[in-house]
């Protein structure tokens, strides 16, 4: 990485936030304690290493996204910087670009083992922990799996991923998917009976963003058609 120059614009790319991901729209079910873990984690002062990273992984589709970016939120609201970087698009910039990065309070790289076939990002990742350490920059991580099952070929950086706190996102049941269900479309002014988020939720693929994006088609359809949600709309939107 030596002789290479910062980007002008590192610090002010803005990836695109899902507009509900606040701690205030996930439902945590089974996952309390790591909300809560992931508060404490970035208002907590130490001077360990361990301290400020954390890996978090889980099911595709599981909310992962969600909380990087909540967490990103709850940063804003105590004054500190924090940056998203999800890594389908941060791998297609130059990696200069994470020069300078370790000036936040915090880094959020979303779907780490995307990395996982460019053993030359892997060093740029390493590289980019480092200087975070040093800085005393907390970092955040997120993958389907936990880091020594991704097969990175640089095995300096699954040390680093596994140096700090090390958090498994437990999938929801049935049920819980339906309280979920019904906590989004209520915050979208959406009341919804039981009986029809049981008919989405049973219909739709069985994980949370399959869910959610089925409710903003339908949110979608039904302001265009000026029509509430019932299960013969939802039936002819869906298609089922």
């Amino acid at each position: 990485m030596e002789g290479l120059k910062p980007l002008k614009q590192q610090l002010t790319i803005d990836f695109a936030f899902e507009p509900e991901a606040s701690f205030e729209f996930f439902y945590p079910a089974e996952n309390q304690l790591l909300v809560e873990n992931l508060k404490q984690f970035l208002t907590l002062e130490s001077e360990q290493y361990s301290r400020q990273l954390l890996y978090l992984h889980g099911l595709t589709g599981s909310g992962k996204s969600h909380l990087l970016q909540a967490l990103c939120h709850y940063a804003g609201t105590l004054g500190k910087t924090a940056q998203y970087l999800p890594a389908d698009q941060l791998i297609q910039l130059p990696q200069e670009f994470t020069l300078g990065l370790e000036v936040n309070d915090l880094l959020v790289i979303d779907d780490v083992d995307l990395f996982v076939s460019d053993f030359s990002w892997q060093k740029s990742l390493f590289d980019l922990i480092n200087r975070c350490l040093e800085q005393g920059c907390k970092l955040l991580f997120s993958a389907k799996v936990p880091a020594a099952d991704v097969g990175f070929e640089l095995p300096d950086l699954v040390s680093r991923l596994n140096w700090g706190e090390i958090w498994l996102l437990k999938p929801l049941t049935e049920e819980q998917r339906q309280a979920m269900l019904q906590l989004r479309s209520e915050a979208r002014g959406i009341p919804m009976s039981d009986e029809l988020a049981s008919y989405i939720v049973l219909r739709c693929q069985q994980d949370n963003a399959s869910i959610l994006k089925c409710l903003e088609r339908l949110d979608k359809e039904s302001l265009t058609e000026k029509r509430r949600l019932t299960i013969p709309f939802v039936k002819n939107v869906m298609g089922w």
